[in-house]
């Protein structure tokens, strides 16, 4: 995989230092607070331990990190004609996803549970792309392959301690959890790296997690 601009070595700086340093404390931290939230209580505990996240790790990155490193292309539609595959592959992501996850489980979907989905999801979807990728271009702009790799392994990281919740269970189970945000997280950081933008990829994250999470929430009563 080729990834946009030419490496150049220098010396891993302090921010990059920081942001590396952040998402691992914030994964650690998890280990402990997703189990213990779910536990008490595994619905609220759930979306508590999503708020924790947002709040201590999205929103701090987002504004310490992806705005400050934005070079004006982190929120633009516009990508070059020699791109112009990326959205219908973008499509097509969200419509497997759809057949995948979605489609076999509509007979226990409910409404309350599309409009929790579509709440968290597009929260979720944006302050992930923008924190993650837009985070890690901006601060590893000089280091781009480092803070690729880096930004994928950490983000999928994360997903290990919300596999470990509480009396949630995950359709395909933790591991489909984990391997999902593997393979759409590589998907997304490509893009993002090559386009200099998460507009489209929030989009993608967004409509992704309405379907998963539908299916998510009512398959553990979150809406009854």
């Amino acid at each position: 995989m080729s990834l946009p601009n030419h490496e150049v070595q220098h010396r891993v700086t302090g921010k990059q230092v920081a942001l590396t340093a952040h998402a691992a404390l914030l994964i650690g931290a998890l280990f402990f607070i997703v189990p213990a939230l779910t536990g008490w209580d595994s619905h609220g505990g759930y979306l508590l331990a999503l708020t924790f996240y947002w709040l201590f790790f999205c929103l701090p990155v987002i504004g310490w990190h992806a705005l400050e490193g934005n070079d004006g292309r982190l929120f633009s539609e516009k990508i070059a004609w020699r791109d112009w595959w990326i959205l219908p592959l973008l499509v097509l992501q969200v419509g497997l996803v759809a057949i995948i996850n979605f489609v076999p489980n509509t007979s226990i979907l409910s409404q309350g549970g599309m409009y929790l989905a579509l709440l968290i999801a597009f929260i979720n979807g944006p302050v992930e792309e923008i924190a993650w990728r837009g985070g890690f271009l901006g601060t590893f702009r000089d280091r781009p392959r480092l803070g690729f790799w880096l930004g994928w392994a950490l983000f999928v990281t994360w997903h290990v301690p919300l596999a470990m919740s509480v009396g949630i269970v995950f359709d395909g189970g933790a591991m489909a959890l984990i391997g999902g945000a593997a393979a759409l997280g590589l998907l997304w950081a490509w893009i993002a790296w090559r386009t200099g933008s998460v507009f489209y990829v929030s989009l993608a994250h967004g409509l992704t997690n309405v379907f998963v999470l539908w299916v998510l929430f009512d398959r553990n009563g979150f809406a009854a």
